[in-house]
């Protein structure tokens, strides 16, 4: 009896010492599978991250590539001393603005401009101060114009003025406001009240049934110019 029992005892304790091992496995087993989807989070986390900077750095990419656009279209289209539209944007918005006026018909004056004795300026006061003598008359052209105005600087010394819905009269009447405000502002390139005069000599012309191409309406307005130099200079000439 006493051997039986001590074979119980020793079964009974060789079965704990079995369901121990087994639990310490299955709880190894356990961690080791908790450690993996740890890692597999881990790896999926980092992937996401790596995604997202991946995402983030498009983004940026494509934003820099759009301001780069946006740059060369400015630079294709601007005159860089002036900030105005250039010959090109001018040319292109001639052409169409002729064809929605005689579409509509509505009036469109043509406004071509030259700042008068630019050489001597340059000559004088140093070519810094002719650019920058430029420059302000872009300003003053854009503020003293209406916002469906287009001003452009055409080559060195021109510009020009598409005013939209507007008859020959009324270019005239926006030209001489504009021939005031030259005689008002007082601080030319830079320099103190007086010291520098600068006034332009403009034809202006009202677009006609002629004008079949930009070309010749704006052959038209150079005319006008070039009977406003000779007449004097610093004024406009209608045709």
């Amino acid at each position: 009896m006493p051997g039986l029992l001590t074979g119980l005892c020793v079964l009974l304790l060789l079965a704990v010492l079995w369901l121990a091992m087994q639990l310490k496995q299955q709880r190894g087993q356990a961690q080791q599978l908790a450690a993996q989807e740890q890692a597999r989070s881990d790896q999926l986390h980092q992937q996401n991250g790596r995604l997202e900077a991946a995402l983030l750095e498009k983004a940026e990419l494509e934003h820099k590539l759009r301001e780069q656009a946006e740059a060369f279209e400015r630079l294709a289209n601007e005159d860089d001393l002036s900030g105005l539209p250039n010959r090109r944007a001018f040319d292109d918005v001639l052409a169409r603005d002729m064809a929605a006026a005689r579409r509509t018909g509505r009036s469109l004056s043509l406004v071509v401009l030259s700042i008068d004795h630019l050489k001597q300026i340059n000559a004088e006061w140093s070519r810094a101060v002719g650019d920058l003598v430029l420059c302000e008359v872009g300003d003053l052209m854009r503020r003293s114009l209406r916002a469906s105005d287009m001003p452009a600087r055409l080559g060195n010394k021109e510009f020009a003025v598409l005013l939209a819905d507007t008859a020959l009269p009324e270019a005239e009447v926006a030209c001489q406001r504009l021939q005031r405000l030259f005689g008002q502002y007082a601080e030319w390139g830079g320099h103190e009240a007086g010291d520098i005069k600068v006034s332009f000599s403009a034809g202006v012309v009202q677009l006609g049934e002629d004008d079949q191409a930009p070309v010749l309406f704006y052959q038209r307005a150079k005319n006008a110019l070039a009977q406003a130099k000779k007449e004097g200079r610093a004024r406009t000439c209608a045709a």
